[in-house]
C-alpha cells in the first residue's frame, strides 16, 4: 500500500531547484558520511526519462524516490517498478533509465552522492542485492529533514550528510517489494540473480589474473559451453561481453579515484594489452581513458552524463 505524503512534503519537494550542472555542483557532507550531496526532482514524465539519468554510466549513487506518479527503471540487467511507498538505490557506473511512466505528471525525488568504496561495500551491502525497497511511513520525517537541510541554504553539510546517512541505515534494513503481484515490484524478477552474482564475485576478486570464460569455469567446476549456456538462459546476457563490461567498470573507477597510469590499469582490469584496453574503453564510454580522467576526475570539470555505447 502507498504511503501518504503529507501536503507539506509536498511543498517543499517541489521548492527544489533544478541544478545547473548535475555533476560538479554538490555540496560536500562529512567525513564519515555520504558526500558530494545532490538532492532534485523530477516533475513530469518527460524529465523523468531523459538526459542526464537516461543511458548512462557515472561514478555517483543514486537514490530515486517516487512520491508521485509509477514507472520502470532498467538498472544494468534488471528492471524495477516503482511506485510511491518504494525507493531505488542505484550504485556507482550501474547502466539505469527511467521508462514507462504512469502518467505525465509526477513527482520523484532523486539523491545522488558519492561514498568511499570501502565504507560504501560494508554499510550498503544488503543494497547492493536488492536495491529497491519499501519505505515504512514512519520514516518520511527523515526525508523531510533531509529536504530541509538542503532547501535551508545556510545548513551546515553535516547535518544533509546526517540524515542521508540515516535514510540508507534506514533503507539497507527495510522489507523487501513482493517478488510478483499486480504493481509488478520486479518486471524481470533476475532468475539468475544466484549465478549472476557468483560470477561478479569471481570476477571482481581476480580481474587482474588475466580471469576468462575458461578459468571462471574451471572454479565453478563446470564446462566452458555448459557455464556460457546457463549463463545466458538465466540472465538474458552474453557472459563474454558481461565480464568485459566489469573489467571496464572496474576501470572507470580505478580512473577517477586513482593516479594510475592508463598501462598500470589497463593490467589490473585484466587487458591483454593497453590498445586493446584503450579501443574497449572508447567503445563503452564514448571517450579515451584518459580524456575521462580529465573531465570527470574529482575536483576537475564536469561529471560523465553521456550515453552509454555498449562495449562489443
Amino acid at each position: 500500500m502507498a504511503i501518504p505524503v503529507p501536503n507539506e512534503l509536498t511543498r517543499k519537494l517541489r521548492a527544489i531547484g533544478t541544478p545547473t550542472d548535475y555533476f560538479s555542483e554538490p555540496r560536500a557532507g562529512g567525513r564519515l558520511q555520504p558526500e558530494r550531496i545532490l538532492c532534485f526532482t523530477r516533475r513530469s514524465r518527460i524529465e523523468a526519462a531523459a538526459e542526464p539519468l537516461a543511458r548512462h554510466h557515472h561514478h555517483r549513487h543514486v537514490l530515486m524516490i517516487p512520491w508521485q506518479g509509477e514507472g520502470e527503471v532498467q538498472a544494468d540487467e534488471r528492471r524495477f517498478a516503482l511506485a510511491p511507498g518504494r525507493a531505488l538505490l542505484v550504485f556507482p557506473f550501474q547502466f539505469h533509465h527511467g521508462i514507462r511512466f504512469s502518467r505525465e505528471s509526477v513527482l520523484w525525488q532523486y539523491i545522488t552522492f558519492e561514498m568511499e568504496e570501502s565504507r560504501a561495500g560494508s554499510a550498503l551491502e544488503a543494497l547492493s542485492a536488492d536495491p529497491m525497497r519499501i519505505l515504512p511511513a514512519e520514516d518520511l520525517f527523515l526525508f523531510e529533514r533531509l529536504v530541509d537541510a538542503w532547501n535551508q541554504r545556510g545548513a551546515g553539510d553535516e547535518e544533509l550528510s546526517h540524515w542521508l546517512a540515516l535514510i540508507l541505515v534506514r533503507m539497507n534494513h527495510a522489507p523487501l517489494p513482493p517478488r510478483s503481484g499486480p504493481s509488478g515490484a520486479r518486471v524481470r524478477p533476475g532468475k539468475g540473480g544466484a549465478i549472476l552474482a557468483l560470477v561478479n564475485h569471481q570476477c571482481m576478486t581476480q580481474l587482474d589474473q588475466g580471469f576468462g570464460v575458461k578459468e571462471l569455469a574451471s572454479l565453478l567446476s563446470i564446462s566452458e559451453s555448459h557455464l556460457r549456456s546457463r549463463f545466458r538462459n538465466e540472465t538474458g546476457l552474453s557472459l563474454g561481453r558481461h565480464m568485459r563490461r566489469l573489467r571496464l567498470q572496474k576501470a572507470m573507477g580505478l580512473l577517477l579515484q586513482t593516479d594510475q597510469p592508463v598501462t598500470r590499469i589497463s593490467e589490473r582490469c585484466g587487458f591483454d594489452s593497453v590498445f586493446s584496453f584503450s579501443r574497449s574503453f572508447r567503445r563503452f564510454s564514448g571517450l579515451s581513458a584518459r580524456e575521462y580522467r580529465q573531465r570527470y576526475s574529482m575536483g576537475g570539470g564536469t561529471r560523465p552524463h553521456s550515453i552509454l555505447a555498449e562495449a562489443r
